[in-house]
């Protein structure tokens, strides 16, 4: 296998954090600062896949099903208010006088 040969890239770095490099983490080269950099984003980046949707979840029971009351006129369905409601309520007496 052959050995792969590096070319030099110029990287420039912002003084302030190879000062803050040097006194926290005794670095003293531009190499040394990019090795660091590079080991601390691979052990603390966010993870590329998701673990968790490859685990099956159990399956969870249908919640028990609200029987309907006998007497349709006396219940009214939520949420109606108004002209829908008076129409609603028309309607369910001409069902009851049929």
């Amino acid at each position: 296998m052959a050995k792969e040969k590096n070319k030099p890239v110029a990287v420039r770095f912002d003084l302030k954090i190879m000062e803050l490099l040097k006194e926290e983490e005794k670095i003293d080269t531009p190499q040394q600062a990019l090795n660091f950099l590079s080991n601390f984003w691979e052990n603390n980046r966010p993870a590329t896949t998701d673990f968790a949707g490859e685990v099956k979840k159990p399956a969870k029971k249908a919640p028990p099903v609200a029987k309907e009351p006998k007497n349709e006129a006396t219940a009214h369905p939520s949420g109606l208010s108004g002209i829908d409601l008076l129409i609603w309520k028309a309607e369910q007496k001409e069902k009851n006088n049929e």
